[in-house]
């Protein structure tokens, strides 16, 4: 049974590989279409062993939200992973032709762009594999945690990072402040800013809530946010 991955290798790399005979000589698209293959061939190598281990896990969506700090662990693991792939893999889709390819100049920039994203995408399936975590679980868990609880906490301006960053202004008024009983009201009242637990979200599991909050700066260290989203997804 396949695993409801799709992989993203973008439109314009196989419009060009596809319209590139209709204008071009045969050797030189033989030539061309070689240094394509083994990077194609790493990515099926990738694919089937994800195809594997998600076969494997047999992860369906759970009827009743829950996570584990072992799920979230495997969950920041591939994250790290992506984050690390994407950081060191140099790749601009923009470099690909948009329209037919007509030049051999044009036909030559293709292979390098595909060998990019060959590298990629290939980083990130090898990461749900070394993480033992299908794509469907990943994703599930991603929207769990950035959409449905710090989505919601930020809106309502109770996310952790929010309450330190008005402390850590506080504590720098405190420093500047020269009346002591002042001085002293101000770290009281950033003191306690940092101490406070936010509510869930409306309906969101406490425990899962908890777990979050415990986990908070992993959180935002592989949040992503910066990043393009990954190639490796599965639907909604």
């Amino acid at each position: 049974m396949k695993t409801w991955t799709k992989v993203g290798l973008g439109c314009g790399a196989v419009v060009a590989l596809a319209s590139v005979g209709v204008v071009l000589v045969a050797p030189t698209l033989l030539r061309e279409a070689a240094r394509v293959a083994g990077p194609i061939q790493r990515m099926k190598r990738s694919q089937t062993a994800l195809d594997e281990m998600a076969e494997k896990a047999a992860w369906k969506r759970p009827a009743k939200d829950a996570l584990s700090a072992e799920q979230l662990d495997r969950f920041f693991a591939v994250r790290k992973r992506i984050d690390a792939a994407r950081r060191t893999t140099d790749l601009n889709l923009d470099q690909l032709p948009r329209k037919h390819v007509r030049t051999l100049e044009e036909l030559k920039q293709v292979p390098g762009v595909i060998q990019g994203v060959s590298a990629l995408v290939g980083a990130e399936m090898d990461a749900f594999v070394e993480a033992g975590m299908p794509p469907a679980e990943y994703h599930w868990i991603e929207r769990l945690v950035y959409e449905r609880w710090r989505g919601p906490l930020r809106a309502a301006g109770t996310y952790p990072l929010a309450t330190r960053a008005a402390a850590s202004e506080i504590e720098g008024a405190a420093k500047g402040e020269t009346d002591a009983r002042v001085r002293a009201r101000l770290h009281v009242i950033a003191e306690g800013l940092r101490g406070r637990a936010p509510a869930p979200p409306e309906g969101f599991d406490p425990e899962i809530h908890a777990l979050l909050l415990s986990r908070i700066d992993d959180v935002e260290r592989w949040s992503l946010d910066d990043l393009p989203a990954p190639f490796v997804t599965v639907p909604r």
